[in-house]
């Protein structure tokens, strides 16, 4: 069963649901949270979607921008010098923005979660670092703005002020490992080879993850583990393969009594999503943050709430038992036996126990190698067709 829980709604109405999921986050050992860009909105940094989004922020700043924003991520726009122009204009904006915003309090959330040793890891989407500076053991998805990489060699280097400068006036800065290579080649009279040029270490949509089969380990490790919580905030749900892990993860999860999954969004996620998570929290992650931690912080409500949602579990498992051995116990209804015409061929098959299903991860299931970051596309469909 699914609980909603829309913050903009009168706290009497929503206080006992806030404190059951408030309980099961107090108790949780082995917690997994992914986030999204909208953790980090009201730190300064507008998420990409949104009315307020950077995609807008940029049609403000760059009236004749012919690009849609989504596609100022697609790794397709370095096909076109203006485009690249563009892209370079933009990093220097967000950077810029990134270096003034500090950790939200959902970010101090998850730190804590860390620090109490309930917090297995954090996977994000986000680009900000914001959780660098608050030791939270972060997998960075999309990469990171933090640095800058070499186009040719994948070189890292600092994304310094400097850089930042050259990329608003559209410039890309050339890579000083390639520089240094060409210089001692040229003193060498050996010919001349390509230099690269920097950009931010982030991965764009259409490009594979430099760290995709790093990530899928950790993932298929954090797995193992068998976790008993998920927090799913600020995202849209939008990438395949992050999806997928969610959904595996969810499993494992439900595989064990009391595991719970969480969805805390502005917006409903899609209905492909309504049998993974236990609760849906409606509103901004602060605002909910901000509940949880006053509930938290009763630890005798909290252990009564853990111990009463605990004989609940138990209660419903063994109405689970009771029924599965009443319909056990139903006599099996005789059938007649056809017998075969002269012309067929009787084949007799034995019967046997089937081994039980092991329940094992392998690396493939969860792995993101060859990860790739890909736009989903919307699709129209003409009345009456189908589905």
């Amino acid at each position: 069963m699914k609980y909603k829980i829309a913050i903009s709604e009168p706290s009497e109405a929503i206080d006992p649901l806030v404190t059951n999921l408030s309980a099961y986050i107090a108790k949780s050992k082995r917690a997994l949270i992914v986030t999204g860009a909208g953790i980090s909105c009201s730190s300064g940094i507008p998420d990409f979607r949104s009315a307020d989004g950077l995609y807008n922020l940029v049609k403000k700043k760059h009236p004749d921008i012919v690009l849609r924003g989504q596609e100022l991520f697609d790794a397709t726009l370095f096909r076109n010098e203006k485009t690249i122009q563009c892209f370079y204009t933009f990093m220097a904006e967000l950077r810029s923005l990134i270096s003034k915003a500090n950790p939200t309090i959902t970010h101090e959330f998850i730190q804590t979660l860390t620090n109490k040793g309930q917090l297995l890891r954090c996977y994000t989407q986000n680009i900000d670092f914001l959780e660098e500076d608050l030791d939270i053991p972060t997998i960075q998805l999309h990469g990171t703005m933090k640095e800058v990489k070499c186009t040719l060699c994948s070189s890292n280097y600092e994304f310094t002020d400097a850089y930042e400068k050259m990329f608003r006036a559209g410039e890309a800065p050339p890579c000083p490992r390639c520089v240094s290579i060409d210089v001692e080649r040229t003193r060498l009279g050996k010919r001349q080879l390509a230099v690269g040029t920097l950009r931010p270490a982030i991965v764009l949509y259409n490009e594979n993850h430099p760290n995709g089969d790093t990530i899928g380990q950790l993932q298929v490790s954090d797995l193992k583990k068998r976790p008993d919580l998920m927090i799913v905030m600020g995202t849209s749900l939008k990438i395949p393969a992050l999806k997928k892990f969610i959904k595996q993860a969810a499993r494992i999860i439900h595989e064990k009594p009391g595991g719970c999954v969480v969805f805390v969004n502005r917006t409903s996620p899609a209905k492909e999503w309504d049998n993974v998570f236990d609760y849906e929290v409606l509103g901004d992650s602060d605002e909910w943050v901000k509940m949880t931690n006053k509930k938290m912080a009763n630890e005798k409500l909290m252990t009564q709430t853990a111990n009463r949602l605990r004989r609940c579990v138990k209660e419903q498992d063994d109405d689970d038992d009771e029924e599965e051995e009443k319909e056990n116990k139903k006599p099996a209804r005789k059938t007649k036996s056809k017998k075969a015409p002269p012309s067929s061929v009787s084949t007799k098959t034995s019967s046997s126990k089937r081994a039980p299903l092991k329940r094992t991860l392998s690396k493939s299931q969860t792995t993101l190698q060859d990860f790739r970051v890909t736009k989903r596309r919307a699709c129209t469909q003409k009345a009456g067709k189908a589905v």
